[in-house]
């Protein structure tokens, strides 16, 4: 019999952190796939990802689990909702196994409700040390987990560290690298600015032209002051008087705090030289990505992707402090004119960096489906191995 594997993806970063991996379990006879959405992937106020996905793949069951990140009770009121309906899902497919993907807090309703059903999880991007709630969320999935996808030897060695057993524990790299090094050989990249530029609303965009990205997302652990840190960062480039392109910030507590003071700005006739967009496509994204002269803000994205494509990047405040990083970041603090003076240094150098493997070699999804292939038998129990 096909052994069935579950795909949950609750967010817009867990498609592109997994997309590889669904795509080469599709392509094996061996093994049935199904596809649960959730959360803010079905939600327009984050993008609505799930539409993205149905143009790759059939999503076989959508979940009622909304997002509230107006307040802090929102996160664990959007797990709890999944945690009704998941269990639902799970139980009609009965699955050999479920795909974790990273540290997103949504991520613990897969986690919890395959834990207590019996059913085997791997977890991709685990052992990694970042800032605010990711950190512990991760670190929980981890424990979780029984077969450990990593992105890299230092969280390989911490994950082993955390008491997981090291036969399972594999490191793969990061799947996301799979989809950019993959693009790169289509040069879709006027296609990708034609989307770009069809979708949002603001200035159009060029590819042979300078802009910078900005994505900025809530700091949970520093809940209330989001929208003063959106306003410094603003304000930063805006004194650059260069185009810009705003991805809108993602479903933590404290999303709206970012979201309102960027329609505050664009009311006021400040953003004339910005264009907004709520999401793209993971290969629109990685062509835009690529001919950006920096990106800005506390996305993992500017770390992960853009060690990996060379891209400039500013990594601002505290969500991003701890992670492995590239000689592509500057890393500066919540203040203009620390954010500003490492924009005008990446700028200046007017080139990429050296492209970095720090997070794999584009390889990860086949080194996953090769992996699994040979694990004949996962054991539910798990025990601390020290």
């Amino acid at each position: 019999m096909k052994k069935k594997i579950c795909f949950v993806i609750l967010s817009r970063a867990n498609y592109g952190s997994i997309k590889s991996v669904i795509f080469e379990f599709k392509k094996d006879t061996s093994f049935k796939s199904f596809i649960i959405t959730g959360a803010s992937a079905n939600e327009d106020k984050f993008g609505n990802v799930s539409e993205v996905i149905e143009k790759d793949f059939k999503i076989d069951f959508k979940i009622n689990m909304p997002s509230r990140p107006e307040s802090l009770i929102g996160m664990p009121q959007t797990v709890g909702s999944g945690l009704i309906e998941l269990p639902i899902v799970l139980d009609k497919i009965k699955p050999d196994l479920v795909f974790a993907v990273g540290d997103r807090y949504e991520t613990m309703t897969t986690v919890l409700s395959s834990s207590y059903m019996n059913i085997p999880i791997a977890h991709t991007m685990g052992g990694e040390i970042t800032g605010t709630i990711d950190e512990s969320i991760r670190h929980a999935i981890t424990k979780f987990s029984h077969l450990h996808f990593v992105s890299n030897k230092d969280a390989y060695r911490r994950v082993i560290r955390l008491g997981e057993n090291k036969r399972f524990v594999f490191n793969v790299g990061c799947p996301r690298n799979d989809l950019i090094r993959i693009e790169l050989k289509r040069k879709n990249i006027e296609s990708s600015f034609r989307y770009l530029n069809k979708h949002g609303v603001g200035c159009k965009i060029n590819s042979d032209e300078k802009f910078l990205i900005l994505l900025y997302h809530p700091v949970t652990t520093e809940f209330g002051k989001n929208k003063n840190y959106a306003e410094i960062l603003l304000n930063a480039v805006l004194k650059l008087n260069i185009k810009c392109l705003i991805l809108w910030p993602n479903a933590d507590s404290g999303s709206d705090e970012i979201s309102k003071k960027i329609r505050i700005y664009r009311e006021k006739g400040k953003l004339n030289n910005f264009r907004l967009v709520k999401n793209l496509p993971p290969e629109v994204y990685i062509n835009i990505l690529n001919n950006s002269k920096c990106i800005v803000g506390n996305s993992s994205s500017a770390i992960r992707d853009g060690s990996f494509l060379g891209v400039p990047a500013v990594n601002v405040g505290s969500r991003q402090n701890k992670r492995l990083q590239g000689k592509n970041v500057i890393n500066a603090k919540v203040n203009q004119n620390e954010i500003l003076k490492a924009l005008k240094c990446q700028i200046k150098k007017n080139k990429k960096y050296k492209s970095e493997k720090i997070y794999g070699d584009g390889y990860s999804a086949k080194k996953i489906l090769k992996c699994i292939k040979k694990i004949k038998k996962i054991n539910i129990q798990k025990t601390i191995t020290y």
